[in-house]
């Protein structure tokens, strides 16, 4: 596997967190829930199709490489916290606390697996 991939796909994965917390802001804003078939099941089936393998490329790496402080565990709960929150996202009633609380954890993951990728790289 390339490194290149797994940083592209990495910050793939951050542009699916990006747009799902615009998604849940401007949910929170109009507080209009979006239609499950033409708009909320395509968007969550591809984040989870691609969040599967770019967590399973991931988690390859992080075993290879043993970076400091990154472990498939992260991985795999930033995964599965990212498909938890595109769906929430479409849903004006969703804590925003907790929601924000996810992304900042998601986020952190990314950019933790990114420098570690980085500086490996070097």
């Amino acid at each position: 596997m390339k490194i290149e991939e797994l940083i592209i796909g990495t910050e793939k994965m951050k542009d699916y967190l990006t747009k799902t917390d615009e998604i849940y802001e401007s949910v929170r804003e109009t507080k209009e829930e979006a239609d499950f078939y033409s708009t909320i099941k395509p968007f969550v089936d591809e984040i989870h199709e691609y969040s599967e393998q770019w967590c399973e490329q991931a988690s390859n790496w992080v075993k290879e490489n043993k970076p400091r402080n990154i472990y498939p565990q992260q991985l795999d709960a930033a995964k599965e916290n990212l498909r938890e929150i595109c769906v929430q996202a479409f849903f004006p009633k969703t804590s925003y606390s907790r929601f924000k609380h996810n992304v900042h954890s998601i986020n952190y993951t990314l950019e933790k697996l990114l420098t570690e990728i980085r500086k490996k790289e070097k």
